[in-house]
């Protein structure tokens, strides 16, 4: 504690306000208890004492909860961790970011692997040994041919050593689009089938349960290739493909195509009204059985069909470019071909289509 020794001189006494009048000055020198003011100032002798204030410390008791920190940083993420294809029309290809979150120390990525069906490739220009820096980020390109296993099943893991949740899976079904137009001499046929169960009571009563939201579509029509190129290709899709699923044209709702689309283009001109195009659906653009793109349908509006992905090839409105509807379905276990010779073949197609 410091003492300090000093005089404590009060200020020179303060004039009187001109403004004040005569009854307030009275009362200057007369407050009860208190001896009157004096013009002349008075000097008091002391010492001065300075003491500090003593703070009061308060303790609190607890525990460090981990908090969104702990969750995003000391560890790598791979983003996406699943990736779901659906259904595999063409040659699919998406970004995969590996994100070293380690705030102070470099993690190496010693390799890929890829284990399971499907055909998944990773694109790594930069090469292994890999070092990532603190808080470093890369971008890696995975491709899922076309072409492969029917069933997409891949893991992917990114390997550090010592470090575990580095993987990506990749899921998907390859569908191959049946794409010889139907003989237009002949009718297509379509059957509609709905599913319900009607439960009878002692009482003769009966209730009627619905299995099936949507009724399943069962579609047939005849097959007539002219020339040998289309006959090879027919057999192509047949022997190739015939125990998976295809994309199945819906062809009664073939619409042209009303505006030119070229490459990278991801809205269709086309027609819509009451036609079997939907949302998350699929859809082809066909000009014969050769050339043909099959896409996702992402939206659709009264004249126009918005995709999931843009096409990779480009398309005129010429008159001869149509935009199909596309459903899911199989062929049956047997399938007789009729041919009349090496340039002619002759198919009863008969699809069980999936329900959409």
């Amino acid at each position: 504690m410091a003492i300090f020794d000093g005089n404590l001189l009060p200020g020179i006494a303060s004039p009187q306000h001109p403004g004040a009048s005569a009854s307030l000055s009275q009362f200057a020198a007369g407050v009860s208890g208190y001896p009157g003011a004096s013009a002349q100032s008075v000097m008091l002798f002391g010492p001065q004492t300075l003491d500090p204030i003593q703070e009061i410390p308060l303790l609190y008791g607890g525990t460090l909860e981990p908090m969104t920190g702990s969750e995003l940083f000391e560890k790598i993420i791979v983003t996406p961790r699943e990736k779901k294809l659906g259904f595999v029309l063409s040659t699919n290809l998406f970004s995969v970011d590996v994100w070293n979150t380690f705030r102070e120390t470099l993690r190496t990525m010693v390799r890929i692997d890829i284990a399971g069906g499907g055909g998944t490739l990773i694109d790594n220009p930069f090469g292994v040994p890999l070092v990532f820096g603190a808080m470093q980020s890369r971008q890696f390109q995975a491709t899922v041919p076309q072409d492969g296993d029917a069933q997409i099943q891949n893991t992917v893991v990114f390997v550090f050593t010592g470090i575990s949740g580095t993987d990506l899976l990749v899921t998907g079904t390859r569908i191959t689009v049946f794409s010889p137009d139907p003989d237009w001499t002949e009718p297509i046929m379509e059957r509609t089938e709905y599913l319900t169960e009607i439960m009878n009571a002692y009482a003769d009563k009966e209730q009627r349960v619905q299995l099936r939201t949507n009724p399943r579509t069962r579609l047939r029509y005849k097959v007539l290739t002219l020339d040998v190129r289309d006959t090879a290709a027919l057999h192509a899709l047949l022997w190739g493909w015939q125990g998976r699923i295809y994309g199945v044209p819906f062809w009664p709702d073939a619409q042209l195509l009303l505006a030119n689309a070229n490459i990278g283009a991801t809205v269709i001109q086309v027609d819509t009204t009451l036609r079997k195009f939907v949302a998350d659906g699929l859809m082809m653009l066909w000009r014969d059985m050769h050339t043909v793109e099959a896409l996702s349908i992402q939206t659709v509006a009264a004249g126009s069909i918005t995709l999931t992905a843009p096409t990779t090839q480009a398309w005129a409105a010429d008159g001869r470019t149509y935009v199909v509807p596309l459903l899911t379905g199989r062929l049956p276990d047997e399938v007789g071909v009729l041919r009349m010779n090496n340039a002619v073949a002759e198919l009863e197609a008969e699809f069980e289509c999936e329900v959409v």
